[in-house]
């Protein structure tokens, strides 16, 4: 027991020194550990309060945590509920002052790609579709003229091709294309 309180005096006496030297090697990790979820790893033994806070793009404090602890902490951020962007966060220390300034961006949910497709002008009324299935699961291809619906075919099998020829269209740049899978992600592809 008695070593252990002589290496907690050791260590909070070589803490005190180094908040008042710059900090060559941080003791403050900001890591994701998930989709916008993330954790702060204080490794340190904190002298008073520990301030965090998160800046939104235009450098205004959305959210303030101050934690009160008088040992290594690591604190779980989900941030989930923030819209997507550029946030900052940064850390202090009663004492010491800025500890840390970390920069995370929250960007959409990475979806996987379970195609892939191409559509190529073959004449001024004629355009050639074709889609390579990555995944096997069945693909429903839709065709919009100026946004409305004239086309729509359920598409199985490993791959897909077929000539599409527009007689009563004024120009094929009015023409797009959708895929979508089974969970109604889709693309919208243009062949100009």
């Amino acid at each position: 027991m008695r070593l252990i309180i002589v290496t907690l005096l050791v260590f909070s006496l070589s803490t005190a020194v180094f908040a008042t030297a710059p900090v060559e090697n941080p003791i403050v990790t900001l890591e994701k550990v998930g989709e916008n979820k993330f954790q702060l790893k204080y490794m340190g033994i904190p002298e008073g309060r520990i301030t965090v806070a998160f800046k939104n793009e235009d450098n205004r404090v959305i959210f303030r945590d101050i934690i009160e602890a008088e040992k290594v902490f690591f604190k779980n951020y989900d941030l989930n509920k923030l819209d997507l962007g550029n946030y900052q966060v940064e850390v202090f220390a009663a004492e010491a002052g800025k500890l840390e300034d970390f920069e995370v961006y929250l960007g959409p949910k990475s979806v996987e790609k379970t195609y892939f497709a191409k559509v190529q002008v073959l004449d001024n009324q004629t355009l050639a579709f074709v889609l390579k299935n990555l995944d096997g699961t069945e693909k429903k291809l839709e065709i919009f003229e100026k946004g409305k619906l004239i086309f729509e075919e359920a598409i199985s099998g490993d791959t897909f091709g077929k000539k599409f020829k527009f007689e009563k269209i004024g120009s094929l740049e009015n023409i797009s294309f959708k895929v979508s899978d089974k969970s109604g992600f889709g693309n919208y592809i243009s062949a100009l």
